[in-house]
């Protein structure tokens, strides 16, 4: 009875044993096709990788020890569209050296050798606010190329909805504002007009006789004696006409006499003067440009504060009003239809990718500023120099400190 007990112990714990193996060997092939262990695999080659990382996948370079690097950082690339791609991480930080610090990145299987042509280590430290992360979403070298493009854009819209009627306002405001002036502001026009014309005197001299130095060039003797001739024949034309009326009305016949008033000079000699004139006048001007400019701001500088006081109290406040608003509110829908377009296409082309996801800069700007993450930006950029350097992606100002 003991032998048989003892022989069905020994066969229960065989077959439970092997019922034992064969659930761990079905349990092993199973886990072994979830996500999870694949995940493991990838962590345990990682783990070899980084304990062992041959030169291809990994890089060195020197950092501003102000960026706060910290192991464990991640390092993206900007792909396609801009979309952010994970290519390494953060796997030794070494020592400072002075204000500089070495740190080694092991790259992606996928990024090995990316950067072993050299290359530059773009980074940028977290953004803490608004203007912050404006500055990196247009840095570097983004804002005069978005300045360029937004004034294609916006500016055609200004001038074709907003100066024309601003223009016509100016015009008009200044024109009576000189018809219409108080007591104050002619003075201080009267003042400055006399005080230049006494600073122009000698050119206003010269130029006066350079013009009849000039006329009597183009009219010559011959002209003024035909201008005399002209002159003395409608003299004695409407003396006639004078006689004659006078006898007519001797008669009983009340007639008006008729005058004839001829020019001093023919059209065509009138038409050469005036020609000549002109010429003298562009001439002198272009001669004296330096020496008139140099008066005209000597006497503006003796009456600037007055002036900029009269500008800032009065003339500015009322061209504002009466010219800069009105035109502005009647041009207004054109102007922002520009901007908006302008907008939406800075926004296809610096803020989004084309799936309408953030782009790299974008992505980043936002987890920093919202405190999700607090280490710095890190950006490989692969170039043909031979060497791996840093360069800041959003360079300090000097408000920074």
């Amino acid at each position: 009875m003991w032998d048989r007990s003892f022989r069905w112990q020994r066969l229960a714990r065989v077959i439970a044993g092997v019922v034992t193996i064969a659930v761990v060997v079905i349990g092993l092939v199973t886990v072994s096709q979830t996500e999870a262990a694949s995940r493991a695999s990838d962590g345990v080659r990682e783990i070899s990788r980084e304990a062992s990382p041959d030169s291809e996948s990994t890089l060195a370079c020197d950092v501003p020890l102000e960026l706060a690097v910290r192991k464990g950082g991640l390092v993206y690339r900007e792909g396609a569209g801009g979309k952010a791609e994970i290519v390494g991480r953060v796997i030794k930080v070494d020592e400072p050296r002075g204000d500089v610090q070495r740190i080694t990145v092991l790259l992606t299987p996928g990024s090995k050798g990316a950067m072993l042509s050299g290359g530059k280590l773009r980074g940028a430290s977290p953004t803490t606010s608004v203007e912050h992360a404006f500055r990196l979403l247009i840095s570097p070298d983004i804002p005069r190329e978005e300045a360029k493009i937004a004034r294609d854009t916006i500016w055609p819209a200004i001038e074709k909805h907003v100066l024309p009627n601003l223009k016509e306002r100016v015009t008009k405001e200044v024109t009576e504002s000189f018809d219409d002036l108080d007591d104050d502001d002619r003075e201080l026009i009267d003042k400055s007009v006399k005080e230049l014309r006494t600073e122009m005197a000698a050119l206003e001299e010269e130029l006066l006789n350079r013009l009849a130095n000039r006329a009597w060039e183009v009219i010559g003797v011959s002209g003024v004696a035909e201008g005399v001739l002209r002159k003395t024949g409608d003299a004695a034309g409407n003396s006639y006409e004078k006689v004659k009326s006078w006898v007519k009305g001797w008669w009983g016949e009340k007639e008006e006499a008729k005058r004839k008033e001829s020019d001093f000079l023919t059209p065509e000699r009138a038409a050469a003067l005036r020609i000549a004139l002109e010429e003298e006048v562009e001439k002198f001007l272009k001669e004296k440009d330096k020496e008139i400019k140099e008066k005209f701001n000597k006497v503006l500088n003796n009456r600037r504060a007055e002036f900029v006081e009269k500008f800032e109290t009065k003339w500015g406040p009322k061209l504002y009003e009466n010219a800069l608003v009105p035109s502005w509110l009647e041009g207004e829908e054109g102007v922002l239809e520009a901007a908006e377009e302008y907008a939406n296409d800075f926004a296809q082309r610096r803020l989004l990718t084309p799936e309408g996801g953030p782009r790299l800069l974008l992505a980043y700007a936002l987890r920093s500023s919202l405190g999700i993450t607090q280490d710095p930006l890190l950006v490989i950029k692969p170039e043909a120099t031979g060497k791996v350097e840093f360069e800041w992606i959003m360079p300090r100002l000097e408000k920074d400190g």
